[in-house]
C-alpha cells in the first residue's frame, strides 16, 4: 500500500483549518480527485457521502474524526479505493512558548491498491499520487489564509 505524506504550515489556527477540512462543501477547492460532493449524510464516523471526478462517481466515508485534531476519509471509485488522513497540530511558537497563532496539516494519502509487491513498488514512485498530495495542501492553505475562494 503506498503512502504519500506531505505537510503544510497554515497561518490560521487549528479550529479555522478544521471547520473547512470538514466542510463537504469546500472540499472541490481542495481535496484531492473531488470535482464535487453530494448526498452527504453527516460529517461524523459512519457518515457517507458521493463525490464526482472526470464524469464519474464514487462514494466516501467519515471513518474517524477527533475533532480539531484529526480526520480520517476512506474514498473509492470502482476498484480504486484511497485512505486521506488529515491530522492538526497548533504551532506552539518558538520553544513551544506561545506567539503563533498557525497550525501544521499533516496528510497522509494510502491507495490501498492490492496486486502484489511489483504493483506496490511501482505505485510507491507514482508522481501523479505526488503531485494530488501537494497540490491538495496547497490549495487548502491558499483557501484558509483567504488566497482562494
Amino acid at each position: 500500500m503506498p503512502k504519500f505524506e506531505r505537510q503544510v504550515e497554515i497561518e490560521a489556527p487549528v479550529e479555522t483549518v478544521w471547520a473547512v477540512i470538514t466542510n463537504p462543501q469546500q472540499w472541490p477547492f481542495w481535496f484531492p480527485g473531488i470535482e464535487a460532493v453530494s448526498n452527504v449524510s453527516e460529517v461524523k464516523p459512519g457518515g457517507t457521502f458521493q463525490w464526482q471526478d472526470e464524469g464519474r462517481t464514487g462514494v466516501g466515508t467519515i471513518v474517524s474524526l477527533e475533532p480539531n485534531e484529526r480526520l480520517e476519509v476512506m474514498t473509492q471509485m470502482g476498484d480504486d479505493k484511497d485512505a486521506h488522513l488529515f491530522e492538526l497540530k497548533p504551532d506552539r511558537g518558538f520553544l513551544g512558548l506561545g506567539g503563533s497563532h498557525g497550525c501544521r496539516l499533516d496528510y497522509t494519502l494510502d491507495t490501498l491498491m492490492g496486486g502484489g509487491i511489483l504493483a506496490q513498488f511501482l505505485a510507491g514512485g507514482n508522481p501523479k499520487d505526488t503531485l494530488r498530495v501537494k497540490k491538495a495542501l496547497n490549495s487548502l492553505k491558499d483557501l484558509v489564509e483567504g488566497h482562494g475562494r
